[in-house]
């Protein structure tokens, strides 16, 4: 089947997480007929999360999430039927990522030779998938390098194969000030004012700039704070979402966080935000790696040209990247996480062309 039948089927199966088990029974029959020989592991609610080998000791492994996320918005067409319109592929998902997917599975229905498939449940929440599959390292022993199959961009350019991604930590702010009657604000600390210096306060914060994923970024994403009586708050919290780059992890930037705002306010505290899960590390693939060398040389060969380029947030990349190599390269799409999300025809067929040759060499 070529590349669009596939995602033809594939738009047609809802798989909104947390609700990928159809999604998953697909996948698994399909790449049992191209010769895989297929483990599912589930996260809670029987949730898949495929790892497929054919072959002898493979050393290349492609890996795609199975979930998307709700139909956003208004959309002109029917979400989970694919709509082709003036070379458009329009459907929920057709971008992020069962193009991507699609493409795969078509390269590797016409080729024989070993590779690894690897996907995913919870991509679009938490990446819980991708973090229950990294606790068991041995499932990926002899992979060098991982071809991630989401949608990439640069501009309106098609060949970008993004090297790295910024990672992501959220961190709570506990402020502490002193109780006291309303009507006597000077004998008190208000927590809350506190608080809001403190936020106003990161606008000075020292971001890293300029690597070879970009630069830092945070925002302030909740506030609280309150008192049921006639008194002064004598306690407030905040969080703060970041975005990370090459140098920091979690644990660092959480004490650079602390170490700042504890200059401006000596009673607050800083910690890690607790998820339940890891947050998801920064990571970059120098692109004189040589299996990214192949990977641009086919690129090039393929659609013309190829350029690199880094995500701006997170996905499951940044999880796999601990262990070994990972870049991504899909189809073009755009209206990912909206109404209307299309993915482009003639970059679908060449990324699927891409992918077969990669599995060869």
């Amino acid at each position: 089947m070529e590349a669009i039948e596939y995602l033809r089927e594939m738009v047609e199966i809802p798989s909104t997480f947390p609700n990928e088990q159809k999604m998953g029974e697909y996948c698994q029959k399909k790449l049992e007929s191209f010769g895989f020989s297929v483990q599912a592991i589930e996260l809670e609610g029987g949730r898949p999360n495929i790892v497929a080998t054919r072959g002898k000791n493979p050393t290349l492994a492609f890996m795609g999430h199975m979930d998307t996320v709700p139909a956003y918005g208004k959309w002109n067409t029917n979400p989970h039927q694919l709509v082709e319109k003036e070379g458009k592929l329009y459907g929920l998902g057709a971008a992020d990522m069962k193009g991507g997917l699609a493409a795969i599975f078509s390269a590797l229905e016409k080729t024989d030779s070993p590779a690894m498939v690897v996907l995913t449940s919870d991509e679009e929440n938490n990446s819980a998938g991708s973090h229950l599959l990294v606790s068991r390292p041995k499932l990926f022993e002899g992979i060098k390098f991982m071809v991630a199959a989401e949608p990439t961009e640069h501009g309106n350019k098609e060949g970008s194969i993004l090297l790295g991604r910024r990672g992501r930590a959220v961190y709570k702010v506990d402020v502490h000030g002193r109780s006291a009657h309303g009507a006597h604000t000077e004998r008190g600390i208000n927590a809350i004012e506190k608080a809001s210096e403190l936020v106003l306060a990161l606008r000075d914060f020292p971001l890293r700039k300029n690597t070879e994923i970009g630069s830092e970024s945070l925002f302030v994403r909740e506030i609280s704070g309150a008192n049921t009586s006639l008194s002064i708050p004598e306690s407030a919290s905040f969080w703060i979402d970041v975005h990370l780059v090459l140098g920091q992890d979690a644990e660092s930037e959480c004490t650079r966080l602390q170490e700042f705002l504890q200059n401006i306010y000596p009673e607050c505290s800083v910690g890690i935000f607790d998820r339940g899960l890891p947050y998801n590390m920064p990571f970059y693939t120098p692109p004189e790696t040589p299996e990214a060398e192949i990977l641009a040389s086919i690129v090039r060969e393929v659609v013309g040209n190829t350029s690199f380029s880094h995500g701006e947030s997170v996905a499951d990349e940044n999880v796999f990247a601990q262990l070994f190599p990972a870049v991504s390269y899909g189809p073009l799409g755009r209206n990912y996480h909206s109404a209307n999300e299309y993915v482009e025809k003639e970059s679908l067929i060449n990324c699927e062309q891409i992918y077969q040759k990669l599995i060869k060499k």
